[in-house]
């Protein structure tokens, strides 16, 4: 592949310059026009096409190399192995998720389509309820939405909050890319000190298939986690369903 034949870097981008590079070249992989067995342009050919130095390209090449979607062979270039591991998420043990900030260091922009945000009642969602120590008599703040990264829908997540830890938030409602989490940091001084998430599996429902792009009886990955205030109180049950493509590495420590 000799010439450079893709988007050049924005100047309005505020990302790190390896990660644009990153976001170009995946977009060029997930778009299929770099199929996996292409070689990719030598590094001076990326450097020179995006107007940088060599240090951001080797980078964004190192990191796309460690996910396993290019390979270098040694004397004979850079190629393109998989598209698989395109979406996939970094679980830090260390580290609450946070949609908005984790796209973002994958350098992508994270978005939101806010299908609602209402009351209900724990007896209509006794799970939300029991997670979030609430009697079922008791009302609940249900907000759904799509979550995107350019603009390609991953999740439909829907998160449950006790009325009296979000007052306001039915009025105040969210816009497209509004960060739910700093919301609750910078407006309602909710501060998670820690979380408890599991993952499991899950068939897509009809309306599931409406906002994602899946069908109907689809496997989808099922998120659900709950987090507390370091006085032990839970303010947050959210729940995600997110299409299969959207995988996970973990990295473990040792004690």
């Amino acid at each position: 592949m000799s010439n450079v034949r893709m988007r050049r870097l924005s100047p309005g981008d505020s990302n790190p310059l390896y990660a644009q590079i990153m976001r170009i070249l995946e977009q060029e992989i997930r778009s299929e026009r770099l199929k996996p067995g292409d070689q990719l342009p030598t590094q001076e050919a990326l450097a020179a096409h995006f107007g940088v130095s060599l240090a951001p390209v080797k980078q964004a090449l190192r990191e796309l190399d460690e996910r396993g979607i290019i390979a270098t062979r040694q004397g004979r270039g850079t190629y393109v192995m998989d598209a698989t591991p395109l979406s996939e998420e970094i679980i830090d043990a260390n580290r609450i998720p946070n949609f908005t900030r984790d796209m973002a260091e994958h350098g992508r922009i994270a978005s939101s389509v806010v299908l609602g945000i209402e009351e209900v009642q724990t007896k209509e969602v006794p799970e939300a309820g029991a997670q979030l120590k609430l009697p079922k008599r008791r009302h609940l703040i249900r907000v759904e939405r799509v979550r995107l990264a350019d603009d390609e829908p991953l999740c439909l997540q829907t998160g449950y909050f006790p009325p009296h830890v979000v007052q306001g938030l039915l009025q105040r409602g969210l816009d497209t890319n509004e960060s739910l989490t700093e919301v609750l940091q910078t407006e309602y001084g909710i501060a998670i000190a820690v979380a408890r998430q599991t993952i499991s599996s899950t068939a897509a429902t009809a309306r599931d298939a409406r906002y994602l792009p899946v069908q109907e009886g689809a496997p989808l990955l099922l998120v659900e986690r709950t987090s507390f205030l370091s006085t032990s109180e839970p303010v947050e049950f959210v729940v995600d369903r997110r299409v299969p493509d959207f995988s996970f590495m973990v990295w473990l420590r040792q004690q």
